[in-house]
């Protein structure tokens, strides 16, 4: 696998400074068989000959020296620079350039101006270096167009035919180095959305999953919560009663017990659904069950929703635990007789609040817990405001609600 690097802008690229250790061994095929290929057709080229009898009797002398031991060793030379042409791309490319003018001052026959230096251009524009070939192109194709024509060859010929085919060979071969690195880099780019998408996705599922989680604690701690609470009033209501209000007490420590148990199933069935979310929202009618059990311990308990009030479902469920994890909390932990809860509309919104009359001659210590955190939760979901206020007159909560539940 290619060695891959982060650039300053987050793009992925190939890392340059890769070694020879770091490549695979598909990579290792390509160079060694584009060794092989270069110095075979190099020096078929130079054996061949193909131009140099053209070149003696209507062109001027193209070459004086007949191919040696040491043009084949040219041939094998610009070969063996493809099995570093990855990791010294640029080296590569200029002794490339060197070597096909070496080869001309030495006075070998011609073999072109392209041929010798494509791998080389293919090889750096694939590795990024664009310029460096484009530059490299043109000054080879440059350098060997005055050296023809210096050295007597025709200006027709080396300026028609010869200049033009080998401008667009150079160019093809810059071009297809291009677009083989463009085509990698969309591949890797691709690869790296497919990556992030499938974290993204993975984390939204994390998360959704984690809202459902803290929902259904919300659920259990505020249905449960009231009806333990109301259990475990009536039950300090048993132990100090006489027999005929031990009973009436026990009974209503068997109806929140049953409730809470109730609400336990209805939980559990939720937890082992595909939806996780309660199949039935309490709404302003539901208001009334919250009565029962205070009114019979003894507290004063209003509850009021005014009839303009007009809330979605989701809006009349956050108010129902509002109110009911506040009932609950008075009942633990406040010497109150009175509770009283208010619904209005205001403006286009929904306000709550519950206040009871608990005296104290000091600031009661607030200390919020997962109930308070549990309504606060509920309200900002739904992007209304929360607060809660103690003071030596008792306990106040107040929440606003938009109309409407957030789409």
């Amino acid at each position: 696998m290619v060695p891959m690097r982060v650039s300053p802008a987050g793009t992925p690229a190939y890392d340059r400074s890769m070694t020879r250790n770091q490549r695979s061994p598909s990579d290792r095929m390509v160079d060694i068989g584009l060794f092989v290929g270069v110095t075979v057709v190099l020096s078929v080229v130079v054996y061949s000959d193909p131009w140099a009898d053209l070149f003696d009797s209507r062109y001027g002398e193209a070459g004086s020296r007949s191919p040696d031991f040491l043009a084949y060793l040219w041939a094998v030379g610009l070969g063996a620079l493809m099995l570093v042409r990855r990791t010294m791309p640029r080296i590569v490319l200029v002794l490339t350039a060197l070597g096909f003018f070496t080869y001309y001052i030495a006075g070998y026959p011609a073999v072109g101006v392209a041929l010798p230096v494509s791998a080389a251009l293919f090889s750096a524009t694939e590795a990024g270096f664009l310029r460096a070939s484009v530059l490299t192109g043109v000054v080879v194709l440059a350098a060997s167009t005055t050296f023809r024509l210096v050295s007597g060859q025709s200006a027709s010929f080396v300026l028609g035919y010869e200049l033009l085919s080998h401008a667009a060979l150079i160019a093809a071969v810059i071009a297809l180095g291009y677009s083989v690195r463009a085509r990698r880099s969309l591949a890797r780019r691709t690869d790296q959305v497919v990556r992030l998408v499938s974290r993204q996705t993975a984390m939204d599922t994390a998360a959704h999953a984690r809202d459902k989680q803290i929902a259904l604690a919300r659920e259990l701690h505020d249905s449960m919560g009231h009806s333990l609470s109301v259990a475990s009033l009536f039950a300090d209501v048993a132990r100090e009663a006489d027999e005929a209000g031990q009973a009436t007490a026990l009974d209503r420590v068997k109806s929140a017990v049953s409730d809470a148990m109730a609400q336990l199933r209805s939980t559990v069935t939720l937890l082992r659904s595909s939806s996780g979310d309660p199949a039935v929202n309490p709404a302003f009618q539901d208001l009334h069950r919250l009565l029962d059990g205070p009114a019979s311990a003894g507290y004063d308990v209003t509850i009021a929703v005014d009839d303009d009030v007009v809330a979605s479902p989701e809006v009349q469920a956050c108010v129902y635990r509002i109110i009911q994890e506040s009932v609950t909390n008075t009942m633990r932990h406040s010497n109150a007789t009175r509770i009283e809860a208010k619904v209005r509309r205001k403006d286009n919104l929904v306000e709550v609040a519950v206040d009871d009359n608990g005296s104290a001659t000091r600031v009661p210590r607030f200390t919020p817990g997962h109930g308070v955190r549990g309504m606060r939760e509920r309200v900002a979901n739904l992007g209304g405001s929360f607060d809660v206020n103690a003071g030596p007159g008792g306990w106040r909560v107040h929440a606003t609600l938009p109309g409407k539940a957030l789409p």
